[in-house]
């Protein structure tokens, strides 16, 4: 992945100097020491990376049904750039110096086209690389005055880009959307209670009104099944002292009922707590469309009961 990013960055600088018959382009983890007199050395070498913060939708690819885990990071590349003066006179470290000004001149004119800067050039002939470019860009460049310890004048550029990588060859399955089904339901839901204001152990009947009354349940063949509602009790009391949805099936999320859709009007049976009413609170009846599976889905309404104590 990062070593691909490294081959792909030297490929494309050394096409890039190939007329600068002094220059060697080589990929890290080659040796820095100072090249031979009149000659130069660019090198080039991933760096740093870093985490990039994502949403959890963001952190995943899909082809077709299939999908793979990917990781957003931040990346950091050096370029740096090397040439040894032809010898110690003034002149020739003048003229080394103009030489190494052109030549790292030359990197960042050429790393700062278009398609690398959108990440579009590092793409790869591997169908599965491992990794894909969204972005980069020169960060900083500097310039050192004076020859190193080994005699040689000295330039590095700093690059940052953003990049999602992956193990090539791993990817998994994804489900398939095969009919999709629609539910009209006006909002806000239409609910009726028929007595608003209990004591413990009364009970009472939510109405709901304008629900479609089947869903799709299979395309092959094709079948329909009763929509359902997943009905819960929202309230400032711990669950064990709320009260009670009754009737239906119990969802797969605590404290939920599956009830099926009976137009014109679904009944909804709810049950004050049987005791431990020790001052008035609104506790609601919480209706949503239940999923397929038995889960929860969009939330249609609310309605409140009024519980006192006595």
């Amino acid at each position: 992945m990062f070593a691909a990013i490294e081959q792909k960055l030297t490929s494309i600088l050394g096409d890039d100097l190939s007329a600068r018959a002094h220059l060697d382009v080589l990929e890290a983890p080659a040796a820095a020491a100072a090249p031979n007199p009149g000659r130069g050395t660019v090198l080039v070498s991933v760096a740093k990376w870093t985490p990039a913060a994502r949403f959890e939708r963001g952190r995943f690819s899909f082809a077709g049904t299939q999908s793979r885990r990917v990781q957003p990071i931040h990346f950091e590349v050096n370029v740096d750039c090397l040439l040894r003066p032809a010898g110690p006179s003034p002149a020739e470290l003048a003229a080394a110096r103009e030489l190494l000004l052109v030549d790292t001149s030359l990197v960042s004119h050429g790393l700062a086209r278009p398609e690398l800067q959108s990440g579009q050039g590092f793409a790869i002939a591997d169908p599965d690389p491992g990794f894909q470019v969204l972005s980069f860009e020169l960060a900083d460049a500097a310039v050192d005055r004076d020859p190193n310890a080994a005699g040689a004048l000295a330039a590095r550029l700093h690059y940052r880009g953003d990049a999602e990588i992956w193990p090539p060859g791993v990817t998994q399955q994804e489900g398939e959307i095969l009919a999709i089904d629609v539910a009209s339901v006006a909002l806000p839901l239409e609910l009726t209670v028929a007595n608003p204001v209990l004591r413990a152990g009364q009970t009472s009947v939510v109405r709901a009104r304008a629900l479609p009354a089947s869903r799709v349940d299979t395309r092959t063949p094709p079948a329909r099944a009763p929509l359902r509602l997943a009905v819960t009790v929202l309230s400032d009391a711990p669950p064990a002292q709320r009260g009670t949805i009754g009737g239906g099936v119990p969802g797969l999320e605590t404290g939920f009922r599956l009830i099926d859709v009976t137009p014109p009007l679904t009944s909804i049976d709810y049950r004050a707590p049987a005791a431990g009413i020790g001052r008035a609170r609104v506790e609601r009846v919480a209706v949503h469309l239940a999923t397929p599976d038995g889960h929860r889905g969009v939330l249609l309404g609310s309605a409140a009961v009024r519980l006192e104590p006595g």
